[in-house]
């Protein structure tokens, strides 16, 4: 096809498809459902970068060929468009957030079209229009409602470049080991004690632990958000500190059958009582090692890889159990915000205690012995043996010395079991402008209200949205204030009760509408609740779910959390938001580098679809690997993909009414079940490389039939949509002007095969003589046993072991082998 051909046909057909609704998904079909998401994109920058592109390429291509399988898909967009790259933008260009975010969408909207996505574009979202952020502040009543949504104060990393806090997840180290943002990579960050509204997940950590059981999603991702969540059963001890106050020092303890060999406590850097226990003698070690924490990520505190730290403070605290008196000491592993903040080191009996008593000199004593008697080297870490060096315990196995231990230590009050989790409370409020506003006012007796009630529709649907307003400029401060607190006019408000009240000034984090943003999808224009409960019926869970694996602890966690808090209320009919989950890979530059502006690596779609056509883009994009895979982007793949578009626009030449030679049927059937198979199992870039295949041994022919071409363009029509609806309108000299719905290929039906042309009908079987393999031979399936011998008898390889001999038995077992007796 010529240059100028295929951008006027891609026009063409964009428009098309939009203005028919060609893929638009029917709520209630009799229909098999299938709920294919992709996550939405962040509209940042002119246009869609091509790693956006890997994202959506293969979700599209399955759900396109679903759709011709005969099932009702719902393949929807939308747009993430809160947060901070809009704002910053808008501060440098003094352009309202929401102008850069229309103009931001409108260039992916036409990019997305321009490359023939199938989505249901009258289902497309926006978290920043109104008709939905009212429903994420419901969302959040909700929260506040049923008391999960709560302002605490708390230390919390802040970042002065971007002026807002930043959760766990959102810290990271540059190159040279500082403490920047993940936003841009180098912006520092510091800690500071911040009231700040957290949503209570902690609340919901079983039950997020349960669901991963009913969900099909990748070991590695379940693995994450179980060691995300962190749950752990043990016994809460308290030591009595040896000062004359007896202060108590709560530890958390997994191993109580370990306690006897506890030989020194260590608390958080943050625990409350760094500062009492810390003598004068050791004073400007604990402050210095204070100030080095200070630098370190909770990430960097935990990891095993880093050699263990830590600072004695000069205390001492008394063993409940066998009254010794044990030395504390500070480390950074230990986190405030885990467990109690402090610990007891059993260091014969844990491989991080025992690295840490090395260093430090601690004593080391052996509590557990195996039941073999064998030769070990401490730590002994295996959760099996029986006791020693515990007093009356000795002797006891670890499960009658456990319960025993936890009836003394409940008994005497000293003790009691518990669960601890290592997930913490989101941190749920941001000091910046582009996010939806905390739908609440604070009075002035300090009592916090919110604007509404979730229970009263008159209510809340007149009250909200809480519109974002307009303020001065959208410049955040160094105090934690945010820019809406500018906006006095809107700030200062009245409470239910009459009296004087200030609106919260916090927005939400940018992860707020993407919680639920699958829920629009089903029903985007009711203005009365968030989606019908009929049709989540019928759409819920999201069958198939692509996204990002940095979204592992993040977006995946925070809406399965979101989703469950809604589905115990009874708003929504499942227990998990999506049934099964991909992580997508990586695209790097043509250097082999993550594609950045400042590399000069990346790749934009747009110039590859002006200079190669968008149909050869996709190909390519499915030809490159694996979807989850790290992939390098190679110009030379893209041309070859532009040469199977013009190879298979010249095949159409080749159509006639006479029919297809047997072997290009053979090869049509073959291609026809491989690609299915493979699309069904994610392996388009396999699938794409059996088109390939066809389109060569179709070059060879003198003609091709209609019936193989037609199914071919079926085959197509998920990785080349536009060529294929163009070939196939004139297959059926279809009028453009008379187009409809039921005339476009993306409808048809899903092409069968032969079975019994995708059997190999030439066969190479072995051939032994006395048993022994000697030889192969090629037959067609099912030759007669009398030509199989002739061929067999005649092989060379047969020849010299059979010459001279006298043959007493041939044995042909059918299609399978051959066996020659010879004497």
């Amino acid at each position: 096809m010529k240059h100028r051909d295929f951008k006027q046909m891609q026009r063409k057909w964009a428009q098309a498809w939009r203005e028919h609704k060609v893929y638009a998904a029917e709520d209630f079909s009799k229909k098999p459902k299938k709920y294919i998401l992709a996550e939405f994109p962040y509209p940042s920058g002119k246009s869609l970068h091509v790693g956006h592109m890997m994202r959506y390429t293969l979700p599209d291509v399955l759900a396109r060929k679903m759709r011709m399988s005969g099932y009702n898909v719902l393949f929807p967009i939308g747009w993430d468009a809160f947060g901070l790259p809009a704002e910053n933008a808008a501060i440098k260009t003094n352009v309202h957030p929401a102008q850069i975010v229309k103009e931001a969408t409108d260039a992916y909207r036409r990019v997305l079209a321009e490359a023939g996505y199938g989505f249901d574009w009258e289902r497309e979202i926006n978290t920043t229009d109104p008709e939905y952020y009212k429903w994420t502040q419901w969302f959040f009543l909700k929260f506040y409602e049923h008391g999960l949504a709560e302002l605490k104060e708390e230390p919390v990393w802040w970042c002065e470049s971007l002026k807002t806090v930043l959760a766990n997840e959102e810290v990271i180290k540059d190159a040279n080991g500082n403490l920047v943002a993940e936003r841009d990579g180098k912006s520092p960050v510091e800690r500071r004690m911040l009231k700040q509204w957290v949503l209570k997940m902690p609340l919901y950590a079983d039950k997020l632990l349960e669901g991963l059981n009913k969900v099909d999603f990748p070991e590695s991702v379940k693995a994450a958000q179980i060691n995300w969540i962190g749950r752990s059963e043990g016994v809460e001890i308290y030591f009595t500190v040896d000062n004359p106050e007896k202060d108590k020092i709560k530890i958390f303890t997994t191993r109580i059958d370990t306690i006897y060999g506890a030989t020194c406590l260590i608390i958080a850097p943050e625990h409350q009582l760094v500062t009492k226990l810390t003598t004068q003698e050791y004073k400007i070690q604990v402050e210095e090692y204070l100030a080095k924490t200070q630098q370190r990520t909770e990430f960097e505190r935990l990891a095993d890889t880093k050699e263990k730290t830590g600072v004695f403070t000069g205390s001492y605290a008394i063993n409940p159990f066998n009254q010794k008196k044990v030395p504390i000491w500070i480390s950074d592993f230990v986190l405030m915000n885990y467990g109690t903040g402090a610990i007891m080191v059993v260091p014969a009996h844990d491989a991080r205690d025992y690295e840490f008593a090395k260093k430090f000199n601690i004593e080391v004593i052996q509590v557990i012995k195996p039941n073999e008697p064998i030769e070990i080297q401490l730590p002994y870490t295996q959760k099996s043996g029986y006791l020693i060096n515990s007093e009356e315990y000795s002797n006891l196995t670890i499960e009658e010395a456990t319960n025993q231990l936890i009836t003394k230590a409940e008994r005497e009050g000293f003790g009691a079991k518990k669960v601890y989790y290592k997930i913490r409370d989101w941190l749920f409020s941001r000091q910046r402008y582009w996010g939806e506003p905390i739908p609440l006012i604070h009075k002035a007796n300090g009592e916090v209200e919110a604007i509404c009630s979730t229970e009263n529709p008159d209510e809340y649907n007149k009250v909200l949205p809480l519109l974002l307003p307009d303020v001065p400029d959208y410049t955040p401060s160094s105090d934690a204030t945010s820019p809406l607190a500018k906006n006095t006019e809107w700030v200062n408000t009245v409470a239910k009760d009459g009296t004087p009240a200030k609106r919260e000034t916090n927005t939400m984090p940018n992860w707020a509408g993407s919680c639920w943003y699958y829920l629009r999808y089903i029903d985007p224009h009711n203005s009365q609740t968030f989606a019908d409960m009929e049709k989540m019926k019928y759409w819920l869970p999201v069958d198939m779910y692509f996204g990002g694996a940095e979204h592992t602890y993040l977006h995946l966690l925070y809406s399965r959390f979101w989703h469950r808090f809604l589905f115990d209320l009874g708003l929504v009919p499942t227990e998990e938001p999506y049934a099964w989950r991909m992580n997508g890979g990586i695209l790097l530059g043509p250097d082999g580098e993550k594609m950045s502006k400042s590399r000069g690596n990346v790749i934009n779609p747009d110039e590859k679809i002006e200079i190669y056509g968008a149909d050869a883009l996709r190909l390519y994009i499915n030809f490159m690997g694996p979807y989850d895979a790290t992939i390098v982007w190679q110009e030379g793949g893209l041309k070859a993909c532009r040469k199977l578009i013009d190879d298979i626009y010249i095949l159409s030449s080749k159509v006639s009414d006479k029919e297809s030679s047997r072997p290009l049927k053979v090869a049509y059937n073959k291609m026809v079940k491989n690609v299915g198979d493979m699309i069904d199992n994610l392996k388009t870039n396999t699938a794409v490389s059996e088109i390939m295949i066809f389109v060569n041994i179709a070059q060879k022919e003198e003609y091709i039939g209609k019936d193989e071409w037609s199914g071919f363009l079926k085959v197509i029509a998920p990785f080349a949509p536009f060529i294929a609806e163009e070939l196939w309108q004139t297959l059926h000299n279809y009028r453009f002007e008379e187009f409809t719905k039921d005339k476009s290929i993306h409808v048809q039906p899903w092409p069968d095969y032969d079975p019994a042309m995708v059997i190999d009908q030439t066969i190479t079987i072995g051939v032994q003589v006395n048993g022994k393999l000697r030889a192969t031979v090629e037959i067609e399936r099912d030759e007669a046993e009398s030509s199989v011998r002739e061929k067999t008898l005649n092989l060379p390889a047969v020849q010299k072991w059979i010459k001279d001999k006298q043959i007493e038995n041939f044995i042909y077992v059918k299609n399978k082998i051959v066996n020659i007796v010879v004497k």
